[in-house]
């Protein structure tokens, strides 16, 4: 019986370049590692920004009203002045240190909801308006 004699033959043959092109392919994986070297920057990666510049750039933005908050301060007679914008930019900023998202800032007789992510006023209410006023879906609230 020739035939199985070579059938092993083969099969021995295959399992020896198997383990050749395993060994093959090792050496190309390990030809192209390279060894880390602390202090410098490999590849394409970017240079990381620094804190202070990232702090500056999330006091640079401006707060943005929504198309509701809008029609709300208009309808509800609501002008808000610089100090006001500021103040409410400095409360969404503080927010967003402490990782909110949609918060509830009150501030003297006013009230607003905000996302804090995208810096936008999402509806505004006047002392009135907050009267037995159940605000949901907020996670923070902040006193300013």
């Amino acid at each position: 019986m020739l035939l199985p004699h070579m059938f092993s033959k083969f099969e021995s043959q295959g399992r020896e370049a198997k383990e050749l092109m395993n060994d093959i392919q090792k050496a190309v994986l390990l030809s192209q590692i390279q060894p880390v070297q602390p202090g410098k920057a490999s590849g394409s990666a970017q240079p990381k920004a620094t804190g202070a510049s990232f702090e500056a750039a999330l006091q640079g933005s401006e707060v943005q009203f929504s198309k509701h908050a809008e029609k709300r301060l208009s309808a509800r007679q609501i002008e808000l002045g610089a100090e006001g914008m500021q103040k409410l930019s400095n409360a969404m900023s503080s927010l967003q240190q402490k990782g909110a998202r949609d918060s509830l800032v009150l501030m003297g007789e006013l009230a607003f909801v905000v996302n804090v992510p995208s810096k936008t006023v999402v509806t505004a209410l006047s002392k009135e308006q907050m009267k037995e006023q159940v605000f949901t879906n907020i996670d923070s609230t902040i006193l300013i």
